[in-house]
Parts: structure tokens; C-alpha cells; sequence
């Protein structure tokens, strides 16, 4: 299964970081006003240490990554911390114009699935309804630059094992060429958690859509 590298151990981690840093924070402040510093001194090493443990882990996951490309029909799972979303490209087509609208180069449309993986659901969650959290959508061409999507489209709700596929919709240049599509979590805390795609330094997953085109 390829994933976008979160998981609960990473994502409880990352909260044990930012509670672990700022209850830190307001002892030392509180030692330095019942004016002991030694105390002050102690919390701010343990603090800095564990604070230098995360970022150790942090660069050994990121920078022994690597970039994926996936074919046609492969699935990529984004994690919503108790279950999965599996993303898998099944088409792509080229069109001028749409609904009235003329692109300024050319309108590529990546039809996407989302299939609500049951298998994946923790013990805890049961069957209700899932709202995705944010995501992020672009195409990258072999220059490297970037055509984002609105991504309005993959919102939905959904049930374990419902799936349902809709149109990305994106305007590139005449020259765009060597595309790949990169659907990613867009919530903001991803870039600091351990092992995430979105994490710095860290290598990404794409699709492939020259095959489709």
C-alpha cells in the first residue's frame, strides 16, 4: 500500500512535540518566577532534547525517501489518521473549451477516483461518514513548474467502501509536456510530521498521465 506517510504513531508524535514544547515553555516561566533557575535550566535541556530527537528523525525519514510515480489504476492512500482515502488517476482527456470557458492554452482534465478503503478503518471508528480533509492538486511538467486545481470536487462524503470518480480540471501551455499529477493532504501541520510526503526534504508520490493523453 502506498501512502502519504502519515499514520497515528507519527501524528500522535507530532502532538506529543507541540503540547511536550509549550507546557515546557510556561514551567520554565514558572521556575523563573518562583526564581529557580536551575529547575529552568533543567526543563529547557530536557525540552531542547527532545525537541532535537524530533528534528533528528525528522531529516533520517525525509532524507532516506524517495519520489514514486505511479501507472494507470495504482492507488495512492491519503491517511485521515483513522482511515485511508485511496486516490488512482482512470483517465484524461484535452479539450479548448468548457462549460463556456475558453483556456488560455489548453484545458486537461484528470478524471480521478476516490474510494473510501473499508479495510483501513480503525476498530474505534465504525461506519459513519467521512469528510476528507483539505487537499492539494497540480500538475508538474518536466520544467518543473506547477498548474494547481480547484479541489472543490474532492470534498465529498463519503461511507466506507463507497468511491466515486470526478474531473480536475487545469490549464497548461501549449509546451507543457512529461506531466504528472500530484494529489496531496493540504492541512498545515503535515510539512512538520515525521515521515510525510508534505514534510520537508521528503520525497513525493505522482501519477502518470502521459499514458492517458
Amino acid at each position: 500500500m502506498i501512502t502519504d506517510g502519515l499514520n497515528p504513531l507519527t501524528f500522535l508524535t507530532f502532538l506529543a512535540l507541540v503540547f511536550g514544547s509549550g507546557a515546557a515553555a510556561l514551567l520554565v516561566v514558572f521556575s523563573l518566577i518562583l526564581k529557580r533557575p536551575d529547575a529552568a535550566r533543567v526543563i529547557a535541556q530536557l525540552a531542547a532534547g527532545g525537541v532535537g530527537a524530533y528534528g533528528a528523525l525528522f531529516l533520517i525519514a525525509s532524507l532516506t525517501s524517495t519520489n514514486r510515480v505511479l501507472g494507470p489504476g495504482e492507488e495512492k492512500h491519503i491517511c485521515e489518521v483513522d482511515c485511508h482515502l485511496a486516490y488512482s488517476v482512470v483517465g484524461a482527456k484535452t479539450v479548448k473549451t468548457l462549460d463556456g470557458r475558453t483556456a488560455q492554452g489548453t484545458f486537461y482534465l484528470v478524471t480521478v477516483k476516490v474510494r473510501f478503503d473499508e479495510t483501513t478503518i480503525s476498530p474505534h471508528r465504525g461506519m459513519a461518514p467521512l469528510t476528507p480533509n483539505s487537499r492539494y492538486a497540480a500538475i508538474v511538467d518536466g520544467q518543473g513548474r506547477r498548474y494547481e486545481a480547484p479541489t472543490d470536487a474532492l470534498q465529498r462524503q463519503l461511507v466506507p467502501g463507497e468511491s466515486y470518480t470526478t474531473d480536475l480540471v487545469f490549464d497548461l501551455p501549449p509546451d507543457a509536456s512529461e506531466l504528472r499529477l500530484i494529489l496531496a493532504n493540504h492541512d498545515v501541520e503535515t510539512p512538520f510530521i515525521i515521515g510525510h510526503e508534505n514534510s520537508f526534504f521528503h520525497g513525493t508520490t505522482t501519477f502518470r498521465l502521459d499514458r492517458y493523453l
